[in-house]
């Protein structure tokens, strides 16, 4: 009895010694695959709806987030269809829309597709100029992704101006509101090249997770650079894979994926 109650005391032991282990290692670093995709109001270049092949191509694709620009919901243009939702159903992914302006009897904006729980969803506003110069505002759409293990992301998709006075207004703007202690995934249609000024101040706080010949437009022989995933330097670990989706004709511009690390 007394050696039965020796072995047993020795395999406890080591059973906590291993469990304590366990709670003193740090946690497996998180992987996280990422889209951008500006898809022209879910139209290819002559206008043929093409939404739900995009979704189709999302949920193929495997990606956990996805920052989508250029959604129309409820307009007249896109069979008034709420894009989000449709979206949604077919990836099997949760939602959010954000609101640029009212458009077409809709609504025009930008989406957040996600595998995991969404909160703390914010439509910023950024600085707009219209063509009379009057001023107006557009979407930042960020939420915070609860990922599995308790850590969290804060994940935006964001539009730039047309022209580069607006576009520096509006990076100091993203600069300001996306300051947070959490890691940060800004994804976008930047309208701006990797050399641009506009560019470079967004890399004093992020940095790109693709090359500066990653060219997303137009979708067919992309001769620019302007769409982009980006993240908050020294918050992630490093971005392990990132490629354009070449051949993809159901938007005027080319989807873009990387997987990031978190540590």
């Amino acid at each position: 009895m007394n050696r039965f109650k020796g072995r047993f005391g020795l395999l406890f032991n080591t059973w906590i010694g291993i469990i304590l282990l366990l709670f003193q290692m740090p946690l497996q670093a998180q992987h996280i695959k990422v889209m951008s995709y500006n898809i022209h109001h879910g139209a290819d270049r002559n206008e043929v709806l093409t939404y739900r092949e995009i979704g189709r191509f999302i949920k193929s694709s495997g990606v956990d987030i996805v920052g989508l620009q250029e959604v129309d919901s409820i307009c007249n243009r896109s069979g008034n269809s709420d894009q989000m939702k449709v979206l949604a159903e077919i990836t099997g992914k949760k939602s959010v829309f954000g609101r640029h302006f009212a458009f077409d009897g809709g609504a025009y904006g930008l989406g957040i597709l996600s595998k995991y729980p969404l909160e703390d969803i914010r439509n910023d506003r950024i600085t707009s100029i219209r063509a009379n110069g009057e001023k107006a505002s557009l979407a930042l759409l960020s939420a915070k992704v609860l990922l599995p293990g308790g850590k969290a992301v804060r994940f935006a998709t964001v539009h730039f101006a047309l022209d580069q006075a607006t576009r520096l207004v509006q990076a100091k703007e993203v600069i300001e509101y996306l300051g947070e202690d959490i890691p940060v995934i800004l994804t976008g249609d930047l309208n701006a090249e990797p050399e641009t000024k506009e560019i470079g101040l967004l890399n004093q706080y992020f940095e790109l997770s693709q090359g500066n010949d990653a060219y997303t437009f137009p979708e067919k022989d992309p001769v620019k650079k302007i769409d982009y995933i980006l993240v908050s330097k020294g918050k992630v670990s490093k971005t392990m894979k990132s490629v354009v989706v070449t051949g993809n004709t159901l938007s005027d511009h080319l989807p873009i994926i990387s997987e990031i690390i978190l540590d």
